[in-house]
């Protein structure tokens, strides 16, 4: 068993070695632009998100105007639910409404968005297909680094629930989402594509989310009870209003590189000479985290 653990740990190693080790393409980079970079704080550490305005403009909108008026600092992530997501905001129920009286005295500044579930191909993105099927769209790939789903024949498009999605919550009804946004954190639940308002993707800091303090899903689908056990949003920010020696550097491998297309054939059978039975050259979209690295 340990030989087959360092056997994966090798592997995922050597896949990152060979990313590194390829020849430097600069224009298969592109820099995130800092007016779609979302900087979360935490007691952990600093999460940044990046924003996809091309899937929902109006949610993107929203969440900006909320994060330069302060909204989220001094909240928390008051629903965290183990291998799924974790959810931050006001929070639900009276106790959650009573700790924080201003933001929710707030709320009428912030009407119900209509929903954004998905969008139509007719726009200028391109859809950089995977290259295998998919259990749940027509077709899946990136657009611009970001996960999606594709009906060719409908001309629709979405953005997919994969690990790391920024969304916003929403109540029964489709056009009900305000102020609360969620992050997946466990594995991918796809059900909730075009069901959910997916406009973002964290791109560093993963780990600081997996260390939120966990809700029992048994218990108010995993709201924490105790306010006090709740980790707290220390503070939201654009990086786009740091001054420019502040706000950290992304770039994000293009989707319609050809470095990116030699990744996914890499991924397809990263060790062959490690499986005693080969698997098929297929790919989970979801599975395929788009290169992103951050600049000195």
């Amino acid at each position: 068993m340990k030989k087959t653990a360092l056997a994966l740990a090798m592997m995922c190693a050597a896949a990152v070695v060979r990313a590194a080790d390829a020849p430097e393409r600069p224009q298969d980079w592109r820099s995130v632009d800092p007016n779609n970079l979302v900087l979360i704080d935490t007691r952990y550490g600093q999460v940044a998100v990046e924003l996809a305005p091309e899937f929902a403009p109006r949610h993107v909108e929203r969440v900006r105007a909320l994060i330069r008026a302060h909204f989220y600092d001094g909240l928390s992530f008051y629903r965290v639910v183990d291998g799924f997501v974790a959810q931050g905001g006001i929070g639900e129920g009276t106790a959650s409404t009573k700790d924080h009286p201003k933001e929710a005295a707030s709320l009428s500044q912030w009407p119900p968005l209509k929903a954004e579930f998905e969008r139509s191909t007719g726009s200028d993105a391109a859809f950089t297909p995977l290259g295998n099927a998919d259990l749940f769209a027509p077709e899946v790939g990136h657009v611009d680094g970001f996960p999606a789903g594709r009906d060719a024949k409908a001309g629709r498009m979405w953005m997919l629930h994969c690990p790391g999605t920024f969304a916003f919550a929403r109540d029964n009804g489709a056009d009900t989402a305000t102020t609360e946004f969620y992050i997946v954190i466990g594995q991918a639940p796809r059900r909730l594509d075009r069901n959910l308002t997916a406009f973002g993707r964290v791109i560093d800091g993963m780990q600081y989310l997996q260390k939120l303090e966990r809700g029992d899903p048994k218990v108010e689908i995993g709201v924490i009870q105790d306010v006090k056990r709740r980790d707290p949003i220390l503070r939201m920010r654009l990086a786009a209003d740091l001054p420019e020696k502040e706000r950290p550097k992304f770039q994000v491998m293009r989707t319609d590189s050809a470095s990116f297309a030699k990744e996914k054939e890499t991924r397809k059978n990263p060790a062959p000479d490690f499986y005693v039975h080969t698997p098929p050259p297929v790919l989970d979209i979801c599975g395929l985290a788009v290169p992103v690295r951050r600049l000195p």
